[in-house]
């Protein structure tokens, strides 16, 4: 989630500010910097921020902080979590300086009119966006806001800014926010090693292919700008460049592009005709492009219709569970819950679509709870329980996570009660979800630490949790939060089919054991993008990139396989196998290759895939403590 769709307020916000950084060695040193130093910067950004506003002009300290904080091309492409900890840290600061200021001058009457025409000067003359970018993202989305703010006059922003930058750089501690949790059975069995089971991949193995993040954009045309300075570039009103090299190609483009529908039916059509002994598919969201300034409900349906129509031509017959990603609502990423009851703030358009569409492949009782948040739960096979959830409610870019925090138990609350039926009925789970769970998911840090207790509660039960919204080839091993020495569960992640960052399109074949239902072993399929569009006129050539068990030397893909070989990689005798499993994550795509990734980048994300709780570094202080020795 690229930082333009973070904020219609600007959050805008950088770095050096006043002559002030952070380097913290660790995550409480970094909340003791922040808030020490918080207040009187604070204080010094608003006095020239309210001249500013007040007479319309900058004074040369407000002019200057701003020439330091304008954005850079980089900047514009990083996730939130990627800058560097003096960055994030400097964010939050100035953002709780500004919503303080812009939810002041609310209570004092400013319109919103007012209102925009401030954030729209920030974001500008902050660059964090080209103009027409920041005019479309802020008018989709001021009016949520609004909303929010005008109904909850005790709202700070400091809790604000703890939600949309939430990181160990910007900290929550508004008990509102923190103090909720899910009512968890207590008759579990206790966990006394990690997870494990006998089987190894067989030719009995149940085969589920999974698909994930097209992002089909019906503006993409080869040959239009790929260099364009917006979220979403490649797009037929963005003109053709003077430099051919910046044109887009034809079956995709590695820059910050969506895919051409060309390939998403190439995807497709190569899976039906590659694997059609699949027993099922897979498919986790974000079918919707990056162009988030001028979404529609309009543009999203036409494009859901487009890729659902392919879906149930290409299998009629074979069952297709699907999960909301984060991109198919409009304004992006914003999910209101039900009690929001303003019409025009209501996502219930979008899951009375789904629930039509998707009734195609699910029984007549998923409608109910589809209609109602966009999630279900479905028996596939005797002992196998499909859980579909729309965790998009716990995403730090859902500003309704603002208006009111507890209501996000609801459907976490919903998941552990179906786990507990499915436990006593004796089934295994598949749980699906857009967005991963784990800490580099960007889901609210509370939603990390319920649903890591249901996870720890119900290890037995679940066979299976499957991720897309990241568009990289990675898993995430879950860890006892009692006994973190034993792996309880692994969740992993289809990938994308899209190139979109840097990357090849791919998309993921699981084999299943037919008793456990656990993932005995996966194979992700590529085809590079630069070959692929030297020949436009032929089909491109995928191929199997990798094995993930005679990749690693795994017997399986259980939790307790899975510790081994992050045990293994986390050592310097392992360095060239967490190179190759960083090269298969970003899925040999040219640019990240080119790019490359040093130590202490294979480090960093060696530690993503054990960091599944914002805060709780136990497991990568263990590998960390390995790595260099």
């Amino acid at each position: 989630m690229k930082l333009v769709i973070a904020t219609w307020l600007c959050l805008l916000l950088a770095s050096s500010v006043f002559g002030y950084q952070v380097k913290p060695k660790d995550f409480h040193q970094m909340v003791d910097s922040l808030e020490r130093h918080y207040v009187s910067i604070q204080e010094e950004f608003q006095q020239d921020f309210e001249v500013w506003q007040q007479t319309k002009e900058k004074t040369a300290r407000l002019q200057q902080v701003f020439d330091v904080l304008k954005f850079s091309e980089e900047e514009r492409r990083n996730d939130l979590e990627d800058l560097p900890h003096e960055r994030q840290t400097t964010f939050c600061i100035l953002c709780r300086s500004i919503v303080s200021q812009l939810m002041q001058q609310r209570v004092n009457g400013a319109t919103r009119a007012d209102l925009f025409a401030t954030a729209y000067e920030l974001c500008t003359t902050l660059q964090i966006q080209e103009s027409d970018v920041c005019f479309g993202v802020i008018e989709l989305n001021i009016d949520f806001f609004l909303y929010i703010f005008d109904n909850r006059p005790n709202l700070g922003a400091d809790s604000v800014c703890g939600v949309i930058f939430q990181s160990s750089s910007c900290v929550m501690n508004d008990p509102e926010f923190l103090d909720w949790s899910v009512n968890v059975d207590t008759n579990g069995e206790p966990i006394t090693q990690s997870k494990h089971f006998p089987n190894a991949r067989s030719e009995n193995d149940i085969k589920i292919v999974h698909i994930t993040d097209l992002h089909y954009d019906s503006k993409y045309e080869a040959g239009y700008n790929a260099v364009c300075n917006r979220p979403a570039c490649c797009r037929n009103d963005q003109g053709i460049p003077n430099n051919p090299q910046e044109g887009a190609g034809f079956w995709g483009d590695y820059r910050d592009c969506d895919s051409p529908w060309v390939s998403v039916e190439d995807t497709i059509d190569h899976i039906v005709e590659n694997h059609p002994d699949a027993a099922y598919i897979y498919h986790t969201g974000d079918i919707i492009d990056h162009g988030v300034w001028e979404t529609s409900i309009g543009h999203n349906i036409r494009s859901m219709n487009r890729l659902h129509n392919k879906l149930i031509e290409a299998f009629p017959n074979t069952p297709v569970y699907n999960a909301i990603g984060n991109h198919e609502a409009h304004p992006t990423n914003v999910f209101a819950p039900t009690i929001a009851n303003r019409p025009e703030l209501s996502v219930g358009w979008l899951y009375s679509y789904l629930a039509d569409v998707w009734g195609h492949w699910l029984p007549r009782s998923t409608i109910n709870t589809i209609r109602q948040g966009g999630f279900y739960t479905t028996l596939v096979r005797p002992g196998l329980r499909m859980v579909v959830v729309n965790n998009q409610d716990c995403y730090t870019y859902n500003w309704w996570i603002l208006w009111n925090p507890g209501y996000l138990a609801n459907q976490l609350q919903w998941l552990h009660d179906v786990l507990l039926l499915a436990e006593q009925n004796g089934e295994k789970v598949h749980l699906l979800a857009h967005i991963p769970y784990s800490s580099s998911g960007s889901t609210f840090v509370v939603c990390q630490r319920e649903f890591r207790r249901i996870v720890e509660r119900f290890h037995d039960t679940i066979s299976g949790i499957f991720h897309g919204h990241t568009h990289r080839d990675e898993f995430n091993v879950y860890y006892s939060r009692e006994n973190p020495q034993h792996a309880i569960n692994v969740a992993w992640n289809g990938g994308s089919a899209t190139a979109f960052s840097d990357i090849n399109f791919n998309y993921v074949v699981y084999y299943v054991d037919p008793e456990t239902y656990q993932v005995t072993d996966f194979e992700s399929y590529i085809f590079n993008l630069t070959e692929a569009n030297q020949f436009p006129d032929r089909r491109p050539e995928w191929f199997k990139l990798y094995s993930f068990a005679d990749a690693f030397g795994m017997h399986n893909l259980s939790p307790a396989e899975a510790d081994t070989m992050l045990k293994r990689l986390g050592t310097p005798a392992g360095r060239s196998e967490l190179r190759q499993y960083w090269e298969f994550k970003v899925k040999m795509g040219d640019p990240s290759l080119a790019a490359g990734c040093n130590d202490d980048c294979l480090l960093n994300h060696l530690c993503q895939v054990v960091v599944t709780e914002l805060g709780d570094d136990v497991k990568c202080d263990e590998l960390r403590d390995t790595f260099f020795d």
